[in-house]
């Protein structure tokens, strides 16, 4: 009897990749052990840790914990000291300017009133105005000695985009002044509120802290015509009374190399930050922000991670990353991409695992699909998990860039973030986001066992995949992409 080898080949791979992808799920399960894993996040959303604020010490106590879980689980250091997972991050505090005033084009604004410092030393700046219609095109402009100003299209992407910045001042600019006009997301007193208080910024504390960054509102949508009818106008910033101090704050680095020998070249980062926004005073008996979902049960999740992978390597290599100050403008992951453990050219993938909350528990949300061509490695370890896959819902929200993916997606590295469902942002969400009641007895445990599997599932899969994760056709941060790799 002749023997189809085609057709027996079928037949095996198709009774074979179910028991393989069973066979992995049990050793999640048996790997992942439920006493074990709510230990880590009872202790990590406990009371005790006071909320986790950046800068606290109860956040380096977080901190420490996580890096010793690495350690326990055999991840590789890769802090700034050998054998420690510490990477110091230099954070800083600032006070803002008790004084601040710009004169131009024959008109005062006052800080606190209708202008706010985003960012600037004390001191006084003149120079001649420069109006960009597109700030993206200022290579094309000679800015040398002069004050860049131009409309302000995204308060929230504007106001952590320090290599913006950084790039505008060696052009040869003195300062950038944005106008904030109607139509934004945010209303201008509340944002005034925001940047009248301290602040937090990453950088050491020196003398030169770069080119200052103001807002100067625009509530008539008039003052664009009048600068450029009056192109190179004087331009006067008057800074006084700013205060920086310095701030302990650290990423947590590891590594699990992979087994395969060109393979492991290729590095998957799984990052989570774990800081949250410590004690609110004046609201009753409880005024400890736990971040049970926010994200202490993202943290945890890179804990089971590390114990996976160090028993079970993919073929691809591992980072594994805690970050901090994300509640504080996406601190740690701005920091770590501009002083990365492993070259970014080398890192292939970003995992982030952040909450806001949930509203149903049948579902995970992935923000966002059809934005890399991973999708379907998500699908499938979210459905072996018996949970579905659903995406962004609520784009206006723009939750893309509001977490730490966002800061290696700047850089070209394609990344994505699984979050639990959220479909909608109503009670369900507002009655603990950000909110003393986010405490670990007010999840479905059930719900976060199986997020936790699918996401070290979904990393597996990526780990081992066949191809290479990259952006779609047409996304926005595909040319970063194929800049970064060398992509033609």
């Amino acid at each position: 009897m002749k023997i189809n080898i085609t057709l027996l080949f079928f037949i095996i791979t198709i009774f074979a990749f179910p028991m393989l992808s069973q066979g992995q799920m049990d050793r999640i399960n048996k790997t992942i052990e439920p006493m074990e894993a709510e230990s880590h996040l009872r202790f990590l959303t406990a009371d005790e840790l006071r909320g986790r604020d950046t800068g606290s010490p109860e956040l380096l106590v977080a901190g420490r914990y996580i890096s010793e879980q690495f350690r326990r689980y055999g991840l590789i250091p890769l802090g700034d000291n050998d054998g420690d997972f510490l990477q110091r991050v230099p954070l800083h505090t600032t006070k803002p300017a008790s004084e601040a005033m710009v004169s131009m084009i024959g008109q005062e604004f006052e800080g606190g009133v209708n202008m706010a410092v985003v960012v600037g030393s004390d001191g006084n700046i003149e120079g001649p105005s420069i109006y960009l219609s597109d700030l993206q095109d200022f290579e094309s402009h000679d800015l040398k000695g002069k004050v860049v100003i131009a409309v302000l299209r995204n308060a929230q992407a504007a106001l952590g985009n320090q290599e913006q910045l950084k790039s505008l001042q060696e052009a040869g600019a003195i300062a950038l002044i944005q106008l904030f006009g109607p139509g934004q997301r945010f209303p201008w007193h509340p944002v005034l509120n925001y940047l009248s208080q301290e602040r937090m910024g990453v950088g050491p504390v020196s003398n030169d802290q770069g080119i200052p960054h103001l807002w100067v509102r625009d509530s008539a949508n008039v003052l664009v015509e009048q600068l450029k009818e009056k192109a190179g106008s004087a331009v006067n910033i008057s800074i006084k009374g700013s205060q920086k101090k310095v701030v302990d704050a650290f990423n947590i680095v590891g590594k699990v190399e992979g087994t395969d020998p060109e393979l492991k070249k290729e590095h998957i980062v799984m990052c989570a930050h774990y800081d949250h926004v410590g004690v609110t005073k004046g609201e009753g008996q409880d005024s400890i922000y736990n971040g049970t979902r926010d994200n202490g049960i993202g943290t945890t999740g890179l804990i089971n991670a590390a114990k996976y992978f160090g028993k079970y390597p993919p073929k691809r290599s591992i980072i594994i990353i805690a970050l901090t100050g994300e509640e504080k403008g996406l601190l740690g992951s701005q920091y770590y991409v501009n002083d990365p453990k492993i070259p970014l050219e080398e890192t292939v993938f970003a995992f982030n695992i952040d909450n806001s909350g949930y509203t149903d528990t049948k579902n995970l949300f992935l923000l966002d699909t059809s934005r890399t061509n991973i999708d379907e490695l998500v699908y499938q370890a979210a459905s072996e998990v018996g949970l579905g896959i659903i995406g962004d819902r609520i784009p206006r929200q723009n939750y893309y860039e509001r977490s730490d993916q966002v800061s290696f997606a700047r850089k070209g590295i394609p990344a994505v973030n699984l979050r639990m469902e959220m479909s909608v942002f109503d009670e369900r969400i507002t009655k603990y986001y950000h909110r003393p009641e986010d405490e670990f007895h007010t999840v479905d445990i059930e719900y976060i066992h199986k997020y936790w599997k699918a996401y070290i599932r979904s990393a597996e899969l990526l780990g081992n995949w066949d191809q290479r994760p990259y952006w779609l056709k047409g996304d926005k941060f595909e040319a970063a992409g194929d800049k970064l790799y060398n992509k033609k």
